[in-house]
C-alpha cells in the first residue's frame, strides 16, 4: 500500500496491490477521496490492520475467500460443526456480501448486513431470528479471523429476551412417571426412558448400539452418536464420537435393566419375523427392519407422545432437563448428576440443566422460615 496525491482532483488516495490474476498481471485497488494526506494515512493505516495478514485468493471476493476458507476446514472440524458453517456463508453471507472485495468489507457494511437478516432476511422477506444472526456473525468473525482479517466495532444482534430467560421446559417426577405409564405399550418406550431418567441427546439415542449394553453389570456406553449434518452426507445423517465429555459411561439399576431387555427381547421377535430382510445392524432403536431412524424422528414421535400422554408439550432435548432437575430436587448428588449428563463442567449442570420446580422453591421457603422464623412465633 502507498499514499499519493492526485494533482487533477487536488485529493489524496492509496493504493493496495492485489492478487495478481489467472493471466498472472499484477492488479491494484485505489481508494481515493481524502481530502488531506494525513486522512489517507489513516484510512491506509486501517487497512493495513485489518488486511495486513491477509492471503488472498486471486479472485479477492468475500465468496471466493469463505470457500476456500470452507475446504481448509474441512481439515480439522467435524461435520456437524462444518455443516453450520457452510449453512451460513451459502445461504446468508455470499447472497449479500459475496460480490465485494475483502478489501472493501468494513464494521458498517457488516453492520447493514446484520440489520438487513434481522427485518427481512428470511424466507418470502420475514425477519430472521437475532439467534440466527447471532450465528452468522460468529461464523462470519470466525473465518475473517482465520483469513488474517480485523475489523473493529462490529456488533453483534442482541438475544432475544424472553420473559423466563433461562427457563427450560421440564416435567416434574409426577408428570414423568404419568407420561412413562401412558406411552408402557409404545414400541419405543426404552427410548423415552433413557431420555427422561438418563437425559440421552437425540443423537445418542439414534445411534446407540447393542454393543454399547452391557445387561449383566448394568452399564451403558454413551460412545457414539447419528447427528443432522444436512448436505454433507447422503440422507444428511453422520455418525461419530460425542464430543469432549459427552462420551461417558451410565451406571443403570434393575429398572431399568427390566425395561432394556424387554425392548431387546421385542426386536428379537420383530427379527425373526423379518427372516432375510432384516439388516442386522445392532442399532437398539431401529425401525422394524433394523435400519436406523433419522434422528428427527424421534423428536417429532416424542412431541406427538406429549400430546397423547396430557402432559405439557417439551422438546425431547429439555428431557436431560428434567432428568437433572428430578435428580437435583431428589438429592442425586452433583458430581454423579454432571457425569451422566456428560458435561465438562458443574456449572453446565447447574446453571443450564438444572431448574428449581415450584414445590421445590416452597419446600425451600418453608424449611428457612421454620429454621429462622420459627422461634419467633411461640409464646415464651
Amino acid at each position: 500500500m502507498s499514499v499519493r496525491q492526485d494533482p487533477k482532483r487536488n485529493t489524496w488516495y492509496y493504493v493496495i496491490d492485489l492478487p495478481r490474476g489467472d493471466d498472472g498481471k499484477r492488479k491494484q485497488k485505489f481508494v481515493r477521496g481524502f481530502e488531506t494526506e494525513k486522512e489517507a494515512l489513516k484510512a491506509e493505516e486501517l487497512a493495513r490492520k485489518q488486511f495486513g495478514q491477509s492471503e488472498l485468493a486471486a479472485d479477492g471476493t468475500m465468496a471466493a475467500e469463505l470457500v476456500k476458507w470452507l475446504e481448509e476446514r474441512e481439515l480439522d472440524v467435524a461435520v456437524t460443526t462444518l455443516s453450520n458453517y457452510r449453512n451460513a456463508i451459502i445461504k446468508y453471507i455470499i447472497p449479500r456480501l459475496g460480490a465485494r472485495r475483502l478489501y472493501d468489507l468494513d464494521r458498517q457494511t457488516i453492520n447493514d448486513f446484520y440489520r438487513h437478516l434481522l427485518r427481512k432476511g428470511g424466507r418470502r422477506g420475514t425477519g430472521l431470528s437475532a439467534e440466527t444472526v447471532r450465528h452468522v456473525h460468529r461464523t462470519l468473525m470466525k473465518a475473517l479471523k482465520d483469513l488474517g482479517v480485523v475489523i473493529d466495532g462490529v456488533r453483534q444482534p442482541r438475544p432475544d429476551e424472553r420473559e423466563e430467560h433461562g427457563r427450560k421446559g421440564i416435567w416434574t417426577a409426577k408428570q414423568c412417571a404419568q407420561f412413562l405409564a401412558h406411552i408402557a405399550d409404545d414400541r419405543l418406550y426404552a427410548a423415552w426412558v433413557l431420555v427422561v431418567v438418563c437425559g440421552l441427546r437425540r443423537g445418542e439415542v439414534a445411534g446407540l448400539k447393542w454393543s454399547k449394553i452391557d445387561l449383566d453389570r448394568k452399564i451403558l456406553h454413551v460412545h457414539w452418536q447419528r447427528a443432522v449434518a444436512s448436505g454433507e452426507v447422503e440422507g444428511g445423517v453422520v455418525e461419530k464420537a460425542p464430543k469432549g465429555k459427552s462420551k461417558r459411561s451410565i451406571l443403570f439399576g434393575s429398572a431399568l435393566g427390566a425395561v432394556l431387555s424387554e425392548h431387546q427381547r421385542r426386536q428379537q421377535k420383530e427379527m425373526a419375523e423379518a427372516g432375510l430382510l432384516y439388516k442386522e445392524l445392532g442399532y437398539v432403536f431401529c425401525k422394524e427392519d433394523g435400519t436406523p431412524y433419522h434422528p428427527k424422528y424421534f423428536t417429532d414421535r416424542f412431541r406427538a407422545l406429549c400430546i397423547a400422554a396430557g402432559v405439557p408439550v417439551i422438546v425431547l432435548h429439555d428431557g436431560r432437563h428434567t432428568s437433572a432437575t428430578v435428580g437435583a430436587d431428589h438429592g442425586v448428588p452433583r458430581h454423579a448428576m454432571q457425569k451422566r449428563l456428560g458435561h465438562a463442567r458443574a456449572r453446565m449442570t447447574d446453571e443450564i440443566y438444572t431448574h428449581v420446580l415450584p414445590e421445590s422453591e416452597r419446600r425451600s421457603a418453608e424449611i428457612m422460615e421454620e429454621t429462622i422464623l420459627g422461634p419467633l412465633g411461640h409464646d415464651e
